[in-house]
């Protein structure tokens, strides 16, 4: 668990009304097809049978384009499905909760963020369904909006986290496996500008993601808690998403000023000039795919989550190994030896650790827990730490509470 203070900064603040504003705006929306070396041409409607369709993500063979899609308005978003050799338009999800943000796994199957409730807060949790509609699974357990997930090359998802219960934290870029084990903290972004959007990964090696505030930045995938850079800084105007081009530079969604429209530009990163217009219209275009096979395939990654297994197990090292100080106060120890487990209902037990500082614990996968390290005293010397989960047989370890997230 990534440890953060639980507060809510004008920053984070900012991210979520545009997560809220993004997701409750009345207006319909429609993917267009257009041509890049015919911008002038109008583009072609993608999908005539729905009110409205967003959110497009394109499978790594090219072959399946998946988005979020309406009926009517008054319908809650589903994920969809368009083959596109056969031209056929399929329906995957049918719930009644909203179902956004689809991006295809290798393997076939799809992750998507759906709607729900913790202690009458609303959350976004991930889910995964083949694209037949078969083997609906429950990814991730934390009191949290988590949207805009992506496919690694590497196997694993990438998207953003912004905790709400029971308070809001500032948002995140986390990563898991697509089994929803091994969930971490993959970057916090920078300096005031929080994850606001999904990371879009470059062939040379880079994440791309919109700010709260928008604007373009990025890491490196090597080392993503530490390569943060703002590249939109001196550049005017608001970043919407952001598409890498394999040629390089990045397809972008982009407006120079408030009163314009969003329209699409190409940015070469590197150079901290203004975007190129490639194509505007009198509407917003956004979210831009590049219709292209990807290479190589991400990869698939094997799972050993059991669900004959109902529990799983989490060791520690040393609960006294942490880059974060002791708590200010406290009248008693400075040295934690034992922790305190909770979950939403409170705590569930406090277990001491072993001479050396360590535990390994047992406990009920697919219930949020947090923990507290507390002294000899009973006083709470680091924590809580941000809600994690288990799945069924996980094994999950860390060296502190917490140290170094790298």
């Amino acid at each position: 668990p990534y440890i953060n203070p639980p507060r809510l900064s004008s920053a984070a603040s900012d991210v979520y009304k545009r997560q809220e504003q993004d997701r409750n705006d009345p207006a319909s929306s429609q993917l267009v097809l257009f041509d890049p070396e015919k911008p002038e041409k109008e583009g072609s409607l993608v999908i005539k049978d729905l009110e409205s369709t967003s959110a497009p993500s394109l499978s790594h063979d090219a072959h399946h384009l998946y988005f979020q899609g309406k009926k009517k308005r008054e319908d809650p978003w589903q994920i969809w499905m368009l083959d596109l050799k056969k031209n056929k338009v399929s329906q995957i999800t049918d719930l009644p909760e909203n179902c956004t943000d689809p991006v295809s796994l290798p393997d076939g199957s799809v992750v998507f963020s759906r709607e729900s409730q913790v202690k009458g807060v609303q959350v976004n949790d991930l889910w995964k369904i083949q694209s037949d509609g078969c083997c609906l699974t429950r990814l991730t357990y934390n009191p949290a909006r988590n949207l805009y997930p992506t496919v690694l090359w590497e196997g694993r998802i990438l998207y953003v986290s912004t905790e709400v219960y029971p308070e809001m934290r500032e948002s995140k870029l986390m990563v898991m496996r697509p089994d929803g084990t091994k969930s971490e903290l993959y970057s916090a972004g920078g300096p005031q500008l929080l994850p606001a959007g999904g990371g879009s990964e470059s062939s040379d090696g880079f994440i791309y993601f919109i700010s709260g505030q928008e604007q373009l930045a990025r890491v490196r995938h090597r080392r993503p808690l530490h390569t943060f850079e703002h590249l939109s800084q001196g550049v005017p105007g608001s970043f919407a998403s952001v598409h890498p081009l394999d040629a390089g530079g990045c397809l972008v969604s982009y407006r120079p000023s408030s009163s314009e429209t969003f329209g699409l530009y190409r940015f070469e990163p590197d150079t901290y000039q203004a975007p190129v217009l490639l194509i505007r219209r009198e509407t917003n275009l956004t979210d831009p795919v590049f219709i292209s096979a990807v290479d190589p395939r991400p990869r698939i990654l094997p799972s050993a989550v059991d669900p004959g297994n109902s529990t799983g197990l989490l060791m520690s090292q040393d609960i006294n190994h942490s880059m974060l100080t002791a708590h200010a106060g406290i009248s008693g120890d400075s040295l934690a030896g034992r922790i305190r487990i909770s979950t939403f209902e409170g705590e569930l037990a406090v277990v001491e650790a072993k001479a050396d500082g360590s535990f390994y614990i047992k406990v009920d996968a697919e219930i949020p827990l947090r923990f507290e390290a507390l002294n000899n005293q009973g006083e709470v010397v680091r924590g809580p730490s941000d809600w994690i989960y288990l799945r069924p047989n996980e094994r999950r370890a860390c060296t502190g509470c917490h140290a170094n997230p790298e």
